[in-house]
């Protein structure tokens, strides 16, 4: 019976496939022309859509300095909606986004969520990546969000399938750490190797990149500092290269060429100002307008007018242009194609430390061009050219390390390489974004961006999340130490040193363990700071040895950790000339407490501390270096009484001055 019925089905559908193709063979032109016009649409619809979050992303850009007669609010809400009525799920998650950073509205995160919630159902991978930070960090109002790492996971997996770059960040962190997944090097590289992918085919030679400038918050000249160049300073620049001032004219190009420093990227004017220092014969500016011309921005595209450039350049020494006028022999570029001239040239620059140089004759090397295949001069060169920040060489020395290409095999070197090249992608900008939120005083907004950075894994912005908190900046609930800590944990994990004395001080304080201290904890973390010669975790550790505070009551141990201090960092004179000062008082009371009870026979009264209890039982019966007599002498009483009545002045002083 079931063939029979599963029979009758097959004739149905080829029966109507047959009627089909009859009503199509009639009407064949309607539907092409129908199918055109439905393309057409689509299309237009596309481009419409396109057009409207670009103006969107504009408006955003230029928030600051909006002038429109509208509110600012409305006008891009008013854009969102249009593109949202076109079908546009892309416009429901940017909704979201900005009432998620209280971005020219008041911040809301449960409407950012119900948007994000809403562009995600759409199939907007880009809101599961907003699902999942928002899940995993636990931003919520009267409960509205609890926070909840499975469903975070989950969102961050689906978006990361959908090729969203930082949430593939995100999912190589956490298996990289075993952070709420199995730790495993083998899958964070999976997830770091395709953000590197993307992150190598943008760094083209026909691509210009705009610089991402990052900010260590807890640096404060840094910190204090905008990132674009005031207008006093551009202006002076100009009148420089007004002027005839060629390392201006070269610095106006650059400014302009790579859009940085606040200065909206012009190629064209890029390539006035390269020219006018060009034709006083200014190397630097030669070998940039040969670059462009290599791309075509902003000139003329041409391969032999590059060659001339960089020929001329190269005689003058240029490490730049040396390396171009390699790049050239080596493609034939505008001229004819010669390898060993290649590598003349490629090594000429090398040899002045150009990175670019160094990267291609590593590339040399290990395809074997023009010379044999040697992966340990590839890996030696790659390294090099790694150690400065180059990209496309980072990206190669992982992959040699993955393979075991010129050295062992090693999975965990591959991956922190394919990690640095991921994080190098534009989705960085964020970092710089966040500063110029914070320099403006939107911290509320910069805390935001920081702490998706931070769950991508840079650890700048982990390291800048935890600064924030611990001055009570942006963040608007109460857990602000449990956060703080948790993010200075992921820092160090990363390498951050002053990240493990900050823990130490979080446990040596009870910050984040219901106000209770741990000082064993707070001195382990002090300790592994201080092995990297952190002055401060060593000054710290000093100051635990004197007092037998969750270490051993130890006066040498003190003193050396105070000379350590210093030696760690010129900075600490005052404070461990101070320390030490005490450290000798602390001394000499302990030789009266042993001159009065020798003498008298009669024990000192009042509570008896850790360090007097060590001291009585021989554990540090050695006395510092004081040049003093077991008694003492009326000059050191005399001293004594002198730098106690020091300490009261000090005192009533330091009451006066709060």
């Amino acid at each position: 019976r079931m063939g029979g019925r599963r029979s009758w089905l097959i004739l149905l559908l080829l029966f109507s496939a047959a009627k089909w193709s009859e009503v199509a063979a009639e009407k064949g032109f309607e539907k092409e022309t129908t199918s055109s016009e439905q393309a057409d649409g689509s299309v237009n619809k596309t481009a419409k859509i396109e057009g409207l979050l670009k103006e969107v992303s504009s408006l955003r850009e230029k928030r600051y300095s909006y002038d429109g007669s509208k509110s600012w609010e409305k006008v891009v809400f008013d854009l969102l909606g249009e593109a949202e009525q076109l079908g546009s799920s892309a416009a429901t998650e940017i909704k979201g986004d900005l009432y998620l950073l209280g971005e020219g509205i008041a911040q809301s995160f449960p409407k950012a969520l119900k948007y994000f919630q809403k562009s995600a159902d759409s199939g907007n991978p880009k809101a599961q990546l907003q699902l999942g930070y928002m899940y995993s960090s636990g931003f919520h109002k009267n409960g509205s969000i609890a926070k909840d790492e499975p469903l975070s996971l989950l969102h961050y997996y689906f978006a990361a399938l959908g090729g969203v770059e930082e949430a593939q960040m995100v999912m190589g962190d956490r298996h990289l750490h075993g952070y709420g997944v199995p730790k495993s090097c083998n899958a964070a590289i999976k997830y770091y190797l395709k953000v590197a992918q993307e992150v190598v085919s943008l760094h083209t030679e026909k691509s210009i990149v705009k610089p991402i400038e990052l900010v260590r918050l807890s640096n404060e000249n840094a910190r204090n500092h905008k990132l674009e160049e005031t207008e006093d300073v551009i202006q002076y620049y100009q009148h420089s290269a007004d002027a005839g001032n060629a390392e201006a004219q070269v610095a106006l190009g650059q400014l302009n060429f790579y859009g940085a420093r606040g200065v909206t990227q012009d190629t064209n004017a890029a390539a006035k100002y390269f020219r006018l220092a060009a034709a006083q014969g200014n190397a630097a500016a030669m070998s940039s307008l040969a670059q462009m011309h290599i791309q075509g921005l902003g000139v003329e595209g041409s391969n032999e007018t590059a060659f001339k450039y960089f020929e001329e350049a190269a005689a003058k020494g240029d490490s730049s242009a040396q390396n171009g006028l390699g790049f050239m022999y080596l493609h034939g570029y505008g001229t004819k194609k010669d390898q060993k001239k290649a590598m003349k040239y490629f090594k000429k620059s090398a040899e002045q430390g150009n990175v670019d140089a160094q990267f291609n004759l590593g590339a040399m090397y290990f395809a074997g061009m023009g010379v044999d295949v040697d992966y340990g001069a590839a890996l030696q060169y790659f390294t090099l050219a790694a150690h400065q920040g180059h990209i496309r060489s980072l990206f190669n020395l992982a992959q040699m390390h993955m393979n075991g290409l010129g050295t062992v095999q090693s999975c965990p070197i591959a991956v922190k390489l394919f990690k640095s090249v991921a994080e190098r992608g534009q989705w960085a900008q964020v970092l710089s974004s966040a500063h110029k939120n914070y320099i403006r005083g939107d911290h509320g907004t910069a805390f935001i961006k920081y702490s998706r950075a931070a769950d991508q894994g840079y650890e700048i912005a982990q390291s800048n999340v935890a600064w924030m908190l611990e001055r009570q900046e942006g963040y608007p609930f109460q857990d602000l130490n449990s956060v703080a800590l948790s993010q200075l944990l992921r820092a160090a994990k990363q390498g951050n040193v002053d990240a493990h004395r900050l823990i130490g001080d979080h446990y040596y304080y009870g910050m984040s363990q219901d106000g209770v201290p741990n000082y064993e904890e707070a001195a382990r973390h002090y300790t592994l700071a201080g092995e990297q010669k952190n002055a401060h975790a060593n000054f710290n550790l000093g100051f635990m040895h004197q007092y037998g505070i969750g270490l051993p009551f130890d006066l040498h141990l003190a003193k050396r950790f105070y000379d350590l201090a210093l030696e760690s960092s010129p900075e600490a004179y005052v404070p461990v000339q101070l320390a030490l000062f005490g450290l000798h008082i602390h001394q000499y009371f302990l030789n009266v407490k042993e001159w009065w009870e020798s003498n008298t026979g009669i024990a000192s009264t009042g509570s008896s501390s850790k360090e007097d209890k060590d001291s009585d039982s021989g554990s540090n019966s050695e006395k510092l270096d004081t040049d003093s007599d077991d008694n003492l002498s009326w000059e050191d009483i005399l001293l004594l009484v002198a730098c106690g009545f020091l300490a009261v002045l000090i005192f009533f002083r330091s009451r006066r001055v709060t």
